[in-house]
């Protein structure tokens, strides 16, 4: 697993728990990731608790903390483009790779194919069969806008795109090096 990738799935973790309401507590959350990054860990990956390095937990903690504070915003831009799956119908785990996906598109400067790539990956790991086709439709109409035909559906097509956000007000926080 890649570093950003890693980093990803501590922050799809992170969000998940808050949305469950589980813990508010950025610190006792990154304690404990930090705590599971630390202990020993088997050589078969399928025994392993947590896969995370020390680095990508602080980097997927404060992604997760950015793309949180802008959920209200990627709910919103969701409800326009699927409003058949309001938050409350969609799974917590869907709804948060959403979130995660349209931060990175939007304001976190991330290539837009890779962005959707991630999520889907995302999706593919930990959601059902039909959400990483949903998640890459919806991210896909985020981040390229088109005036959709009446009755058009989210369909999953395949990015269009490799466009950087280049006013994105922060850099990127993936970063894909080595312990």
């Amino acid at each position: 697993m890649s570093a950003a990738h890693e980093q990803r799935c501590c922050a799809l973790q992170a969000m998940f728990q808050f949305d469950l309401g589980g813990t508010r507590d950025l610190a006792q959350l990154r304690e404990s990731f930090e705590a599971r990054a630390r202990e020993d860990r088997s050589a078969d990956p399928l025994e392993r608790e947590c896969d995370f390095t020390l680095p990508s937990v602080a980097l997927g903690m404060a992604l997760a903390e950015r793309a949180w504070a802008l959920r209200g915003e990627a709910d919103e831009a969701v409800r326009e483009l699927a409003p058949e799956w309001p938050t409350h119908r969609q799974p917590s785990i869907d709804r948060n790779i959403l979130r995660l996906g349209y931060w990175e598109i939007k304001h976190g400067g991330v290539p837009i194919a890779l962005a959707i790539d991630e999520a889907v990956e995302l999706a593919k790991s930990y959601s059902t069969e039909k959400s990483s086709a949903f998640i890459n439709g919806v991210l896909d109409r985020i981040a390229n806008p088109v005036a959709p035909a009446e009755g058009d559906a989210i369909d999953g097509c395949a990015p269009q795109g490799e466009a950087i956000d280049a006013h994105a007000p922060e850099p990127p926080i993936i970063a894909d090096s080595a312990e």
